[in-house]
């Protein structure tokens, strides 16, 4: 995995600890569906690593449509395990969405640490 996928989680772990703190302190969203959320988008970007880390390595190259089935796969298996979740588990729809743009807001602030490549 690389360095800069590792900055990510922790940045994204340690955001989604202090919006969960947020959210029990208020008491406006519920802490555990925020935790679920953030912690499904955290499983998910790891397994998009894994694969694609597998799927592009000079030693594994395959086909094009090996490639786009198994990421096909990997997101019908997502949206499968989310609508799980929402229909089957009592948690907050809102806190959970929360939870999972923790990610996205990870990845923004760790582009903006990130240093610049210099153009020509």
């Amino acid at each position: 995995m690389s360095s800069r996928l590792r900055e990510i989680e922790r940045l994204h772990l340690g955001l989604l600890v202090a919006v969960a703190c947020v959210a029990y302190l208020t008491g406006w969203l519920a802490p555990g569906s925020v935790l679920l959320g953030g912690l499904v988008m955290l499983a998910n970007l790891r397994l998009l690593g894994v694969l694609v880390g597998r799927l592009v390595s000079p030693d594994r190259a395959g086909s094009p449509g090996a490639v786009l089935g198994i990421m096909l796969g990997k997101f019908v298996l997502f949206v499968g395990v989310l609508a799980l979740i929402i229909w089957r588990l009592p948690i907050d729809v809102l806190a959970f969405a929360l939870g999972a743009t923790v990610l996205l807001v990870a990845i923004t602030l760790s582009s903006f640490r990130a240093p610049t490549p210099a153009h020509p």
